[in-house]
């Protein structure tokens, strides 16, 4: 068989043409498509945000599903004069599979978020610096858009976020938090039906200040049982930075306390809910005091001086609390503990000449503004 005998071949020819359209096609999706993700994204992020977001480089190969998405970035309020983004991410990535045109269900076989970078700021009396992207995302839908009753078929493998920041700024104390190296994985997800028994293992670990947490689990979330058995590890998280958010209502205060822990978590629905603890759970380096608000003090003071107790007096310290759990069922009211460490505790109880013990909470004044709308129909007005 000659070449002009194959060149005439209808299949031959049939081939040819289908070969050179899927070049053709995949050509025109590599030169369109970055463009057309980026001018979308940008346009239609921005309007739901209320914020402007850009986009960097855009590359997408067509021959393999594969879209690389750099420097996504997500703008302050205007006004603001930080020039840094709230949200960003230094490359994104995903790689999809074919089986998703077959399954009509995505398919992905690769999900990396590199490097995604969050600021956020408490501004005081409970605002936030993005509450104004929450009220957008909290807009009621129009009720013509009514969601589909089945949940979307989905098959994710692969998937992780590395190189994580937050930064949590308290502008009412001028205090800011730091999470860094927040690392998530989680090698397989689906809901697809042939895909349900399947045991995901997921990761969560960062460093949060100079705390170290990390954690890994095994679950099978999609099944009838959704069993899950976790495994939470903390070392050395000091809770000095985080006290200032305490209740300063509170009988007392926690002025220090460093926390470790070692923990087993296994949770089962078949069919009642059941979480069972077990592990290591430790404090150290704990320091309480009683907490007598200023009101509490006043009221003291006009009763009897001899009744007045010293504000943030010494109440309880210790060096460390070791708990080992060996059976510890919360939603059943069940505790099993295997030992119980204590070292170096103080209490130190002090007793007024009325005879009141700092052990006790304070009381509030007679006329508190509950008992003055009580008596606001003037029923009691000479008690």
């Amino acid at each position: 068989m000659d070449v002009k005998s194959i060149k005439q071949n209808k299949w031959f020819k049939r081939s040819a043409w289908a070969l050179g359209s899927t070049f053709a096609l995949w050509a025109v999706a590599w030169l369109t498509v970055p463009a057309l993700v980026k001018h979308q994204v940008e346009k239609l992020a921005s309007e739901q945000l209320g914020r402007r977001v850009t986009l960097g480089e855009v590359d997408f190969k067509p021959w393999s599903l594969e879209l690389t998405v750099r420097d996504l970035a997500v703008a302050r309020a205007q006004g603001v004069s930080d020039a840094s983004p709230q949200f960003s991410v230094k490359r994104f990535y995903i790689d999809a599979e074919l089986q998703s045109l077959v399954r009509l269900a995505p398919v992905v076989d690769a999900l990396e978020v590199q490097a995604p970078q969050l600021s956020l700021s408490l501004l005081g009396q409970g605002r936030y610096d993005v509450d104004d992207i929450l009220a957008r995302l909290n807009q009621p839908r129009d009720k013509s858009d009514k969601p589909d009753d089945a949940p979307l078929s989905f098959a994710l493998y692969n998937l992780a976020l590395t190189g994580g920041t937050v930064d949590f700024t308290d502008k009412t104390v001028n205090k800011t938090h730091a999470v860094r190296d927040l690392q998530i994985t989680l090698p397989f997800l689906s809901n697809l039906d042939s895909k349900r028994t399947v045991q995901v293992q997921p990761r969560l670990a960062f460093q949060l200040n100079a705390s170290q947490f990390d954690s890994s689990a095994q679950a099978t979330p999609f099944a009838q049982t959704r069993k899950t058995d976790a495994t939470l590890k903390l070392s050395s998280l000091d809770l000095a930075p985080y006290l200032a958010y305490i209740p300063a209502s509170l009988p007392v205060k926690l002025t220090s306390a460093v926390l470790d822990a070692d923990l087993q978590v296994a949770f089962e629905q078949s069919p009642r809910m059941a979480v069972k603890l077990s592990g290591l759970l430790q404090a150290s380096k704990v320091n309480i005091v009683g907490n007598r608000t200023q009101a509490d003090s006043k009221n003291s003071t006009k009763t009897s001086t001899k009744d007045k107790l010293p504000d943030e007096a010494p109440l309880l310290a210790f060096d460390q609390l070791k708990l080992s759990l060996a059976d510890v069922r919360p939603l059943e009211r069940m505790v099993h503990l295997a030992a119980v460490e204590w070292t170096g505790p103080a209490l130190n109880v002090h007793r007024s000449k009325s005879g009141k013990l700092n052990l006790m909470p304070p009381t509030k004044p007679k006329n508190t503004p509950e008992k003055i709308a009580a008596c606001a129909d003037s029923t009691c007005a000479n008690t």
